[in-house]
């Protein structure tokens, strides 16, 4: 008789989870970058020994005709890159009298109940596949992208517990920036942080290092990142001067961050141009000015600035476009702050809020390369600091889920007119988490 239970039905996400919305592809370029026939042939050999290895999904094959598993996979992937091919959905299944019922891909998946880590955990598997098998990146993430948009149709559960999952995919946290929220180094995303799934939460700790010219900037914090929606993040910044007559110069700032995910999902939405797009709130407050006692200024407000403490507002558009292997943001800060807050908040330049602009382009290398530049606007409130934009060009590094690095080179305009000098020089972050 039939063995049939939700369990073993999740291995059809070999043959159905990683399609496409069942429209050809337009051209076959991505069949050719596959290798063919052969090469997809070597892709599936690989991939299937990768998913029975994974503890994520391993114990869904044991009552699978791994073989027809197989050709159906074939079939899927030589159509959706746009080859010769035509995938019906249809599997018999696997009987101890060797006739199954034959059934297709919507009826196999009525009763399924497939997580987004067990979904996850496939698209990883055919990456890595691909990867062995010399595939472009550029023709893996075009794959990729092309599979994606079945998420919706087929993620049909929540996962129990309240355990960490590490299922999103890799590098899709972003790392942490500045002032602690994910994102670039200099600007807020709208992705959120840490590895956690919507079933689950995950978080970072971080520590950056920039070294300019005249100046030194640390910044240090967490992020916990809850059910891929909500992001909490505490940062603490330290700037300190070495040229006279700033040499003593040392500035620290607190920050406590809030991000909010409220539309749009910037890697499954490939078939549309919706992005991911967030809500944010940053509260920082200095704690005072060490090393220019002997000026007799202990204070920020000394120095101009109307407030030691204020809020940055912003919204985050962020897009992932497998199909050219790019990463888009914009995002729109609302901000009163000096040098991010470090040198106060309004001055006697301006003391409204004002709307800048923040942009970053990435390239994504390969799965655990990625390759960027950013901007940042900030505005200009004080007489005794004509502040101009941040950017950078930065590479970042996934070694694996639980360790990022990021070095990039910097610019950080100018800081204070007692040193009227564009400051630049190398960034370095480290991330650590799940």
């Amino acid at each position: 008789m039939r063995r049939s239970t939700p369990l073993a039905g999740l291995a059809l996400l070999l043959s159905a989870t990683l399609a496409t919305a069942q429209t050809p592809a337009r051209d076959d370029a991505v069949y050719r970058g596959l290798g063919g026939q052969q090469g997809i042939q070597k892709i599936v050999a690989t991939f299937i020994p990768l998913v029975l290895a994974d503890p994520v999904i391993r114990d869904s094959f044991e009552d699978f005709d791994m073989e027809q598993v197989a050709k159906r996979l074939a079939d899927q992937f030589c159509e959706v890159s746009g080859g010769p091919c035509t995938y019906t959905g249809k599997y018999r299944d696997k009987t101890m009298d060797g006739v199954g019922t034959v059934r297709d891909m919507v009826t196999v998946h009525q009763d399924l109940k497939i997580t987004d880590a067990q979904f996850n955990a496939l698209a990883e598997d055919l990456q890595l596949a691909m990867a062995r098998n010399q595939v472009p990146n550029g023709v893996a993430n075009r794959l990729i992208g092309r599979l994606a948009p079945m998420r919706s149709m087929i993620v049909t559960a929540r996962a129990g517990g309240a355990r960490p999952d590490l299922g999103k995919l890799l590098a899709t946290g972003g790392v942490s920036q500045l002032e602690g929220a994910a994102g670039g180094g200099l600007t807020p995303w709208a992705l959120i942080g840490g590895y956690g799934t919507r079933d689950s939460w995950g978080a970072n700790a971080h520590y950056t290092w920039v070294r300019t010219q005249d100046y030194a900037l640390g910044s240090g914090g967490v992020a916990v990142g809850l059910a891929d929606r909500l992001e909490l993040s505490l940062a603490e910044q330290t700037f300190a001067g070495s040229l006279a007559p700033l040499d003593r110069l040392r500035l620290r700032q607190q920050i406590v961050g809030l991000k909010l995910r409220v539309a749009g999902d910037a890697v499954y939405g490939q078939d549309s141009l919706m992005p991911q797009l967030a809500i944010g709130v940053l509260y920082k407050r200095d704690k005072g000015v060490g090393g220019l006692g002997a000026l007799g200024v202990t204070d920020v407000r000394q120095l101009g600035a109307r407030d030691d403490h204020g809020y940055d507002y912003y919204v985050a558009a962020t897009k992932l476009l497998l199909e050219q292997s790019l990463l888009l943001n914009g995002t729109v800060r609302a901000t009163r702050a000096n040098q991010m807050g470090l040198l106060g908040f309004g001055g006697d330049r301006g003391d409204s809020m004002r709307l800048m602009p923040e942009v970053s382009l990435a390239w994504l290398a390969d799965r655990k390369l990625v390759l960027g530049v950013e901007y940042r606007r900030k505005p200009h409130n004080l007489s005794v600091d004509n502040e101009k934009a941040y950017y950078d060009a930065f590479v970042a590094w996934f070694p694996n889920k639980h360790v990022s690095v990021t070095a990039a080179y910097a610019v950080l305009g100018d800081i204070t007119v007692f040193n009227p000098v564009r400051q630049r020089g190398p960034y370095l972050s480290l991330q650590a988490g799940f």
